[in-house]
């Protein structure tokens, strides 16, 4: 049974026949009942699916490192939180579809960290038994010790690491110790963005290489 509230100006509740109404963020919602389809998905349809699958899976093994790269994109109060941008960002940019027409993510046009900084022209990366060294070409805004660099290694869909503030980005270079490089038994994807550790923000992540 269906509801009207405050008069006959206000919202209705409940059920009325196949319909059903109720509240949603303040708004009155007014739905009538699922219509079964009668015709198959079509092949767009299904490979849609599969991405949304692929997106999905790689978004939730790397939920925490996502939801710290997108985290001040989000806006207050928004249903849309960092987690669902970043997911946003890789089923429409990052994914890929390979000769067997299925979808994968392409960790180069995978963004880890976004943000409104400029981000780094480039980097390089190589390593020295365990320990990493980084070169990127310093940026005159970037001058103040506030500016940071953010480091990524990023095993799709078993082990990934974050380290934060590795090094001013006035340096322009780096060494990072990682005893694991020792034992590795997979390639790491790695990234880097800027990170403004006074007021809040990053830039958006590039992508370095493969160690």
């Amino acid at each position: 049974m269906a509801i009207l509230q405050n008069g006959p100006n206000g919202p209705i509740i409940g059920k009325f026949g196949s319909v059903s109404a109720y509240m949603l963020k303040d708004q009155n919602v007014v739905r009538g009942p699922k219509r079964k389809r009668s015709s198959p998905p079509s092949a767009a349809e299904l490979l849609n699916r599969k991405k949304q699958q692929v997106a999905g899976k790689f978004a939730g093994h790397n939920k925490r490192l996502l939801e710290f790269g997108y985290q001040f994109l989000a806006e207050k109060g928004s249903r849309v939180g960092a987690f669902q941008l970043a997911q946003r960002h890789i089923f429409k940019e990052a994914i890929e579809i390979d000769a067997d027409n299925n979808p994968f993510v392409n960790p180069e046009r995978l963004l880890l960290f976004s943000g409104s900084l400029t981000p780094l022209s480039n980097c390089q990366v190589s390593i020295n038994n365990d320990v990493i060294d980084l070169i990127w070409e310093a940026d005159d805004q970037y001058s103040d010790s506030v500016y940071k660099i953010n480091l990524v290694l990023l095993d799709p869909f078993n082990e990934s690491h974050l380290r934060t503030s590795i090094a001013s980005v006035s340096e322009g270079s780096c060494s990072v110790q990682f005893d694991r490089l020792k034992r590795k038994t997979t390639d790491f994807h790695v990234y880097v963005g800027i990170w403004d550790t006074l007021d809040g923000g990053f830039s958006n992540s590039i992508y370095c290489g493969v160690i």
